[in-house]
């Protein structure tokens, strides 16, 4: 194919860092260059490097070709500072711990609109535009957050590059930031939003809630391109062997993997609806194991622990690899789905990982996106998240074996390839 033109994909989230937030930017940046895309990424060097720097591939093309090669640029970040400091030469990644904290940065109450804007964003705009000057980009892509990412994107569009931000988390709707403590600062926040936003040549969200807001405050007018699972991503055979013995074959297995900390995923209903299912239904609930494959905060780790009156049992596994979670998904006998109403734009990326395995799903969303997709995929029952009651009753459904898995041809809607599609129609103006 033909290359449609050269691309900068500018995402602060990127591997080698294992947070989710670096999945969608990554698994577009290869599919993209599958389609013909020449893209360059820029990203933070507070992870660290991996083998795409030098220009290597990011994966092998269609049908198993030459590999689409995706050339990564990282930008100076103040937080390896912070990382020498304390004697390491990288920011670990959440998913490097079986812990955290969940708290955030101090900065993140002083800054606007947070503190990468500083740490890391103007250093990041400087690469970026000396990447043009040496090879011109015809489209630059830029996804949030963190929200500063679009100031590198605004500077290239005044080069005459079209620039499409991608819309991951929503600025001021539903926010995942801490609300800042002055209305100056948050008039601040609004103004940079509609400013940044207004201004792109396209705007993509992931979920239609966020879009919603955005066309409703007469912001943009966003296309909804959902997350998706990268085909690419299926466990091999050491992935599956290594994850053999971690779920309790005596028991009906409920997995959840990745963390629970964030605003729109509480874990405390579902613990209280274990309990409630241990109380009501003790010989059930002695059929079930919760297994959790993720880091937690000291409070989530004791909360669960606590849970089930020692009827349900709990196997807290840990951080996994990504390959090895994957893995898991597929040997469980069902997988627990977590999206608060108070977040109605929330749409896990795990789910679309969960639709790939084919493995019946509890999903306590209802009143989110998250919880739409699913029951567009087949998914039943969908109960709110935070409604103890209907969950111990989901509970009673998934050891009775009365729980709807996705329909068969489900993932292959919200698959990476038809994703990255539809993005390189924005990239082109179509």
């Amino acid at each position: 194919m033909s290359a449609p033109g050269s691309l900068l994909l500018v995402s602060y989230f990127y591997p080698p860092t294992r947070d989710t937030g670096a999945q969608r930017p990554a698994a577009m940046a290869k599919w993209l260059a599958r389609l013909g895309w020449d893209v360059s990424v820029v990203t933070t060097g507070a992870f660290g490097s991996s083998a795409e720097d030098a220009g290597g591939g990011g994966g092998s093309g269609p049908g198993g070709g030459e590999a689409a090669r995706v050339r990564v640029i990282r930008s100076f970040d103040m937080q390896t500072w912070r990382a020498r400091m304390a004697g390491h030469d990288r920011v670990d990644s959440l998913f490097d711990s079986d812990s955290y904290t969940g708290k955030p940065h101090p900065l993140s109450k002083v800054i606007v609109p947070e503190p990468l804007a500083l740490a890391w964003a103007p250093f990041a705009r400087r690469v970026a535009l000396a990447a043009h000057r040496e090879r011109p980009f015809d489209a630059v892509l830029t996804t949030s957050p963190p929200e500063s990412a679009h100031t590198v994107g605004a500077a290239l569009q005044r080069k005459g590059v079209r620039w499409v931000a991608d819309i991951r988390d929503a600025w001021t709707y539903e926010p995942l930031r801490p609300p800042f403590p002055t209305k100056a600062q948050h008039r601040l926040d609004e103004r940079l939003e509609r400013r940044r936003l207004g201004a792109a040549d396209a705007v993509v969200c992931v979920s239609e809630p966020a879009a919603a807001d955005l066309r409703s405050r007469g912001i943009a007018d966003p296309v909804v391109i959902a997350n998706a699972w990268d085909p690419d991503s299926d466990p091999g055979p050491e992935a599956v062997a290594a994850v053999e013995g971690l779920l309790d074959p005596e028991r009906v297995s409920l997995l959840y993997t990745g963390r629970f900390g964030s605003y729109g995923r509480d874990p405390g209903p579902l613990a209280e609806a274990l309990g409630r299912f241990a109380a009501t239904a003790p010989e059930e609930a002695a059929k079930l194991e919760l297994a959790v494959a993720g880091p937690l905060t000291p409070d989530e780790r004791a909360l669960l622990e606590g849970t089930g009156a020692g009827v349900v049992k709990v196997s807290l596994l840990g951080s996994l690899e990504r390959e090895r979670s994957l893995a898991l998904q597929r040997r469980a006998d069902a997988l627990l789905l977590l999206a608060q109403p108070a977040r109605s734009q929330l749409v896990n990326f795990k789910l679309f990982e969960y639709l790939a395995s084919g493995t019946p799903i509890l999903a306590l969303a209802d009143g989110t996106e998250a919880g739409r997709i699913a029951a567009d995929a087949g998914v039943s029952p969908i109960v709110r998240a935070d409604d103890p009651e209907a969950i111990a009753a989901a509970l009673g459904a998934l050891v009775r074996g009365d729980l709807k898995g996705p329909d068969p041809g489900a993932s292959g809607r919200y698959a990476y390839p038809g994703a990255a599609e539809a993005m390189s129609r924005v990239l082109l103006g179509g």
